[in-house]
């Protein structure tokens, strides 16, 4: 099949297997072609193994590399799609009937002459009456029709007569045959005389208003109610008077007194909430009140995060067109917390740096959740005082992502605070029983259907001058602005299509041309949004438009190119399709998308059932898992599972319990993990689901659960020598025994992982294993080596991309630059380490690293940031009930009530932090340090003295190596308070010859030298001057000494 350019069609699966038999990529192919001098560019390659036309001439070419005819290149397959996708779908609900039931035979007569002959059969056998309407010669204004004659029969005749509406299956011989079926008969006789019944199809028309529930005790009829046929005038018209006016009051308390709100506009689908939400927004640029738009899309070609960084930039007086590196220094001059800069560029849609992305990348969904509120508070609270009211009006709430709902809920739930309002048009069912819980922060406006002189005077608004337009649409609208935009009937929602939009879709689809249907039953599989080229691909004609498809009202134009009229239509549409097109038209979308789109490439593989599907689908999830986009591959392991492979179970199960644990749900992937683990067949792979299985009950604390897995683990993986995994088990199991004190065990694990990973030649077995090393160097208060251990680990992460081992360790390399005294790039390094953990949904390396953060800012004397930084650190570490973290974290708020000169308060917190170490065996963890706490802020000599002596006590067992530094430091503090040389010479000299050489133990020593010169006067002031100025320059300023402090006797 050729166009009429000489364009044609080539066989795109023949193409990839000649290319992939002589070993060549696509760029190697075009460089081959290249120097035999062919003409035929890498895009030429691209499109004609992707399915597309290519011309004739570079087809020839082709051909002639691969040393074949053209004849053997050409697809054959589009004539056969064009030919089956051009019938019309078989429809098993072919007639709607409406049988009738009178008192006496003589109105028959009557009744006939209410009919308007629209029908297309009608069959009478005694008092019983039967008119029935074919899909394939009936209109769109069918059930209005069969709505206005039971209108008037049921007026004119009472209980003369009584009926039901049904959509049906509509054999021949029942056409033809005179009489009326005895089923037909005995259902009537179950209609009390009077009223008319309807089926589903009609109660969903719109046409049907539902009165009472008809035979409940009947499964065959549980969805069948009675009904009233008659349209009700109501007091509402085109504009929404009422409705406007309770806008306009929201309005005026917003621009007069700074008062926001959240307003949503809901009712069924068309009922008219997006034509008042352009009203209203018309009224608001009258009086040059600009809102900001935006509109949300169901599915298809559409960039999801588009509305939410307009509704972002919005609030903080941003436009969409701003420079982004405008937008970039407003943020960061603004008062806004820097932890929340991230997100909001983000949000905003800016470039990110590099290293940004990558923080971003290892989101986890609750932290997600978490910053996502947090930084939208902020940026509320911190409006520009220039930024005036704002308005923003959203369409179609219901269809938003994840992401613009949580937005919305939070700025819902906030307005009231700010001069924002939300308007919002969210579509409703059973009177908003099951609307989302947050509705309840936002005033809701429901809107009816509207009466004929509203509906003709929306027309006359939609379609000015054509008045048989008009005339036509408002017959069939009977109230529902949605028929008036030539769209299909829907009052109520659900999985499935309502019956009546099914209908009418089948009358269109009925009169529409081979082309026309082909093509809008290929954009039906696409999605609510599709563009022109896509269309064309399909049908293989390059030359196609969808003329009549936009004529007729299923379409309409869209930003990214055309879109179903209202995404019912498109549902109507997909529904109709049989199996086989169904496949065939899922096949080729999936030839559209895989050099475009993995995502889409993988489902719709699965649903054209390829044989490869299964492969498809796990090779783009773990491309998702890689990226750190968890809730893309879990969507596809989870649609790769309902496919999966007898062989392939357990791995597919495995993966879901890794992507759920990378997710931060860690009770949820046990169940899988533990699956996989029990149900695999695949000795090389068992090894590694045992150690997968072992990480979630690290996390949770089942440490026996979690070495007895390992050891499992490790059983399985020595006889088969798989280094790679021997190296993991022992650095889990290092990193087990780290809170343990047991240095030497620890140690003696890391070690073996770093062996293992060695033999395994694997980098990131070897990260690990360094930085499990450099965990035992801080325990032994080794800082230095610690410190290039960490760095040889993170440098490997850097080099290859291991951000989930770079965001468990960054914290310790903070850490240990305090002890170099490179106390910025230490705060730097715990900032970003706690960024990357509440991305990450890391909670316990968030608490720590805040808690790094907070001892540096400290000692920086930045007290109200440390105070941040602890409170949130706190809030995570209580909610885990982690009282380790909690204890030290008692430590650094005693310090900084201490530096705040609050005695009492900085008593109270170490008080607190010393009963948890005791409660708990925390010893060997953090107590000497929190004696030496205890003793600094104590302002009484006898108090202060017992609690270095409890610290000592301690120091003799063995313990991390953090408390000889810390106890020490402060014991020099103390003794100092204290004006006691003895005991400040004998700390000194024991932090000389305890702790590893450091610049931070130097710069203790030289200032307990400069101490004990004070107190024999032996220090010039210039030398008091130097010190002081020296840390300065550290930005230790907690560690200068005040001449004060030398006249400041202590308390006997």
């Amino acid at each position: 099949m050729s166009s009429k350019d000489g364009r044609l069609p080539l066989n795109g699966d023949l193409l990839k297997q000649l290319r992939k038999q002589k070993g060549l990529s696509q760029e190697k192919l075009a460089e081959q072609c290249a120097e035999e001098r062919l003409y035929v560019s890498l895009s030429s390659i691209k499109r004609a193994e992707s399915g597309s036309s290519i011309l004739y001439r570079t087809a020839k070419e082709l051909a002639k590399f691969y040393d074949v005819s053209v004849e053997s290149l050409i697809q054959n397959s589009a004539p056969d799609l064009q030919k089956e996708l051009a019938t019309v779908p078989e429809y098993k609900r072919q007639v709607l009937r409406l049988a009738i039931e009178i008192s006496d035979e003589n109105l028959r007569e009557r009744v006939e002459e209410l009919n308007d002959k629209s029908y297309s059969y009608y069959h009478k056998d005694g008092n019983f009456l039967e008119f029935g309407w074919l899909t394939n010669s009936s209109d769109e204004f069918v059930f209005e029709r069969m709505r206005r004659l039971c209108a008037m029969l049921q007026f004119t005749l009472k209980s003369q007569i009584r009926l039901f509406v049904e959509a049906s299956e509509s054999p021949t011989n029942q056409i033809d045959n005179q009489s009326i079926e005895s089923a037909t008969k005995t259902l009537l006789n179950q209609v009390t005389w009077g009223d008319i019944v309807a089926c589903p199809c009609f109660v969903s028309s719109n046409c049907a208003r539902p009165r009472n529930v008809f035979l409940p005790e009947n499964p065959d009829y549980r969805d069948w109610r009675i009904v009233s046929m008659c349209q009700v005038q109501t007091d509402y018209f085109v504009g929404r008077q009422s409705e406007l006016s309770q806008l306009n009051t929201m309005v005026a308390d917003l621009y007069q007194h700074g008062k926001g709100t959240t307003v949503c506009l809901t009712g069924m689908a068309g009922i008219g909430k997006t034509r008042l939400l352009h009203k209203f927004i018309d009224m608001l640029e009258a009086q040059h009140r600009s809102p900001v738009r935006l509109q949300v899309l169901n599915f298809g070609v559409v960039n999801s995060l588009l509305p939410t960084v307009k509704l972002i930039r919005a609030l903080f007086g941003f436009g969409e067109n701003d420079d982004h590196a405008d937008i970039r220094q407003r943020i960061a001059l603004s008062p806004i917390a820097s932890s929340h800069h991230l997100f909001i560029y983000w949000l905003m849609g800016l470039k990110l740096h590099e290293s940004e992305q990558r923080l971003l990348d290892v989101m986890e969904h609750a932290s997600r959740q978490r910053a996502i509120e947090e930084s939208i508070i902020a940026l509320l609270t911190h409006r520009p005082a220039e930024s005036k009211e704002l308005i923003v009006a959203i369409e179609d709430l219901h269809w938003a992502n994840e992401l613009l709902l949580t937005i919305v809920q939070i700025v819902a739930a906030q307005s009231h605070k700010f001069p924002v309002m939300l308007v919002l048009t969210f579509r409703s069912e059973n009177h908003l029983l099951n609307a989302p819980d947050w509705f309840q922060t936002a005033q809701t406006i429901a809107l009816s259907p509207l009466n004929m002189d509203e509906s003709i005077q929306l027309a006359n608004w939609m379609a000015p001058g054509n008045q048989d337009a008009i005339q036509r649409c408002v017959e069939r609208a009977s109230g529902h602005p949605l028929f008036l935009r030539q769209s299909l009937l829907c009052s109520r929602l659900g999985n499935t299509v309502p019956e009546s939009m099914e209908h009418l879709v089948m009358v269109q689809l009925c009169k529409l041309d081979s082309n026309s249907l082909s093509a809008i039953k290929a954009a039906s599989v696409f999605g609510q949004c599709f563009s022109l080229e896509q269309l064309q691909f399909v049908l293989n004609d390059d030359n196609y438009y969808p003329k009549t498809l936009l004529e007729v009202g299923l379409i309409k134009h869209s930003d990214q190119g055309f879109m179903f009229h209202h995404d019912l239509i498109c549902s109507a549409v997909q529904k109709q399709l049989s199996e086989s097109e169904k496949q065939l038209l899922n096949e080729h979308c999936a030839k559209w998308f895989e050099e475009r789109d993995k995502k889409q490439f993988a489902l719709h593989s699965k649903r054209a059932k390829c044989k490869d599907a299964f492969t498809i689908l796990i090779k783009s999830a773990k491309e998702y898992l890689a990226s750190f986009q968890f809730e893309q591959a879990l969507e596809l392991i989870e649609e790769a599972i309902e496919i999966v492979p007898k062989s392939e179970t357990a791995y597919a199960l495995n993966l879901k319990g890794n992507c759920l644990y990378s997710m931060g749900k860690v009770k949820e992937c046990i169940h899988f993990l533990e699956q996989a683990a029990n149900h695999n067949t695949d000795s090389t792979a068992s090894s590694q689901y045992f150690i997968d299985l072992a990480n979630p009950y690290q996390v949770v604390d089942a440490i026996d659960k979690a070495l007895s897995i390992l050891q499992t683990a490790q059983d399985i993986s020595e006889p088969s020598k798989q280094y790679a995994q021997l190296s993991e088990v022992h650095s889990m199991r290092g990193n087990i025994l780290f809170p343990t004190g047991n240095i030497e065990a620890c140690e003696l694990e890391h070690q073996k992982a770093l062996e293992y990973s060695q033999k395994a030649n694997c980098d990131k077995a070897k990260a690990k294993a360094l930085s499990g090393l450099g965990d035992c160097e801080y325990l032994r208060g080794n800082m230095t080596n610690a410190y290039n251990n960490f760095r040889q680990s993170l440098s490997i992460c850097e080099e290859n991309q291991f951000l989930e081992i770079e965001a468990s360790n960054r914290y310790m390399l903070a850490s240990t630059l305090i002890y170099q005294l490179e106390t910025s790039q230490a705060l730097q390094q715990s900032q970003q380490s706690a960024t990357l953990a509440y991305l990450t949904g890391n909670r316990r390396a968030e608490i720590v690293s805040r808690l790094t953060a907070a001892w540096i800012l400290l000692d920086f004397n930045a007290l109200e940031q440390a105070d941040n930084e602890i409170t949130m650190a706190l809030s995570i570490a209580e909610e885990f009930n982690a009282v380790r973290f909690i204890a030290c974290l008692m430590e650094a708020k005693a310090r900084l009530k201490w530096y705040q000169n609050k005695p009492d308060e900085a008593k109270a917190f170490i008080d607190k932090g010393l009963n948890l170490v005791e409660e708990n065996n925390l010893q060997a963890f953090i107590g000497p340090w929190l004696c030496g706490t205890k003793a600094m802020v104590s302002p009484f000599w006898q108090e202060a003295r017992e609690a270095l002596d409890m610290g000592e006590q301690w120091l003799a067992q063995p313990c991390a190596g953090h408390n000889h530094l810390r106890f020490y430091q402060q014991g020099i503090r103390t003794a100092w308070n204290l004006k006691d040389r003895t005991l400040l010479a004998n700390y000194q000299q024991q932090l000389k010859s305890q702790c590893e050489p450091s610049p931070w133990r130097d710069l203790y020593l030289n200032q307990a030298d400069v101490m004990l010169a004070l107190l024999t006067n032996n220090s010039s002031e210039a030398q008091l001057d130097a010190f002081n100025q020296q840390v300065k320059q550290a930005n230790i300023l907690q560690a200068q000494i005040s001449t004060d402090e030398l006249n400041a006797m202590p308390v006997f």
